[in-house]
């Protein structure tokens, strides 16, 4: 009887070893990404094959060793067309870069795909549109293209099931999920810091994160899950680029002028402004002042400039919804990237890359695109590599790392440029472009002129910080 209890007790442990050791192995074969446009690489503005080659779902999946990756490419130049670096002028004695939208239209090349794609990142999308919205393809296809819905259309095509819906029937068994920005970035990107408006309320949030997150936990109990925390939206070059400041030709400092007054050091300009600033708008003497953001009985009017109890405001919703993510993904034994702690540190220390070190800056730090929101190609590597450390030490997985020195090297890395960013011309239309996707329901009429363009000289010196070190 001792042995007989002898051998079932070590029968038992022999089989409790193998499932510890069981549970160590990663199933990498059927990998699913679900988040907003950082998941979808939409970056300088739009949603092209250049950049989404280089997704950071596509990179893991190339490291996982999946073969069968699918994603809703479109062509390039993209839709909407992708920014591209115009023109470099002189004004003022000093180098200003134009950036425009790329003329042309990009197309789906693989709509037809008759199973949902594995990258199901939506630009624009916000963690209650996972959960409730679907999209119909064939408007696309007959150039019934809806703005409201127009990335919804290209990623979800089906008419019926959601990104939530479509992720759970690929039946993963590793998935990715990164969203939460957008709950916070149309405040930053329309100048209007609303609870409610621009800023989705924290309880809503918990609700929206607990079922997205319980949904995929309860429908497919053996995969993995890594999920990443959300960026400071106020700390992207698309808020910090332009100074709330110009330098006179005798060198006197001069603060812009916004409709609420004048701008200090703690008001951002965004690069929306830029083009304004160009055509007299916030200059003191031309009676021409830079719009604030406001919303009134016509509904949200987007702005330029963000105060400082705008940015606080934003900041602090930003730690509700990174709290809210920490815990949720503890509850179902997710791992996390911690985004928001890997951008601060690349804000306040760059990032090093066989001897180059890249910073989060505008047009010249090598990560973000034209759009000043969004990374590029070696921005993405990077975030992807970022994801494979957690990934391995959370499932006690072996993922290689990526290898960055071609991307560093490459075609891909051509977005980045040596000129003056402060300087640049991020033209009207691009601006309208970013707004409209991120901020559906914002009107840009205030952000549309006709002006002639006064020429003066934005100085970039002295250089500002961000009001702590935190994300690009």
């Amino acid at each position: 009887m001792r042995k007989a209890r002898k051998v079932l007790l070590l029968g038992l442990a022999l089989a409790l070893a193998g499932g510890a050791a069981f549970a160590q192995q990663v199933d990498f074969s059927k990998y699913v990404a679900l988040g907003d446009s950082l998941t979808a690489a939409y970056a300088s503005a739009g949603l092209a094959k250049f950049y989404q080659d280089h997704s950071y779902p596509a990179v893991l999946a190339q490291q996982f060793g999946v073969a069968n990756f699918q994603q809703p490419i479109v062509s390039d130049p993209g839709i909407p067309p992708v920014l591209e670096l115009k023109a470099l002028t002189v004004v003022g004695g000093s180098v200003v870069p134009v950036l425009q939208p790329k003329s042309g239209q990009g197309q789906p090349l693989n709509a037809t795909l008759a199973t949902p794609y594995n990258n199901l990142g939506i630009p624009g999308a916000k963690t209650n549109d996972l959960l409730t919205k679907t999209g119909d393809i064939t408007k696309l296809l007959t150039g019934n293209i809806d703005p409201n819905t127009l990335m919804y259309d290209l990623i979800l095509r089906n008419k019926t099931n959601t990104a939530l819906e479509q992720a759970i029937g690929l039946q993963g068994t590793f998935y990715s999920v990164w969203i939460g920005s957008n709950e916070v970035l149309g405040a930053a990107l329309s100048g209007v810091a609303l609870d409610g408006v621009t800023l989705t309320p924290a309880a809503a949030f918990q609700t929206q994160y607990t079922t997205l997150l319980g949904a995929i936990r309860q429908q497919r109990p053996s995969a993995k899950i890594v999920v990443a925390t959300v960026p400071e939206v106020v700390a992207i070059p698309f808020v910090t680029t332009v100074k709330p400041y110009i330098f006179t030709p005798q060198g006197q400092k001069v603060y812009l002028l916004g409709e609420a007054g004048p701008l200090t050091d703690n008001d951002y300009v965004t690069l929306g402004g830029s083009a304004l600033i160009q055509q007299g708008f916030g200059i003191p003497g031309t009676g021409k002042l830079l719009p604030e953001g406001s919303v009134d009985a016509t509904g949200l009017h987007a702005g330029v400039i963000l105060r400082a109890g705008e940015i606080a405001a934003i900041r602090a919703r930003t730690a509700e919804v990174n709290g809210i993510i920490k815990a949720v993904a503890g509850g179902v034994g997710a791992a996390v990237v911690d985004a928001n702690v890997i951008f601060n540190d690349i804000l306040a220390h760059g990032y090093t890359v066989g001897g180059i070190r890249l910073t989060s800056a505008f047009l010249t730090g090598g990560i973000l695109s034209y759009d000043g929101v969004h990374p590029q190609s070696l921005g993405n590597a990077i975030v992807a590599n970022e994801f494979i450390k957690v990934i391995n030490a959370g499932f006690g997985a072996h993922v290689p790392q990526v290898n960055l020195l071609p991307l560093l090297t490459g075609e891909s890395a051509a977005v980045a440029t040596t000129v003056m960013a402060a300087n640049t011309v991020f033209s009207e239309q691009a601006a309208i472009s970013v707004i409209k996707l991120f901020v559906p329901n914002a009107l840009t009429d205030r952000l549309e002129t006709g002006h002639r363009v006064v020429r003066r000289h934005l100085a970039d010196h002295p250089a500002r910080e961000p009001v702590e070190p935190t994300v690009p």
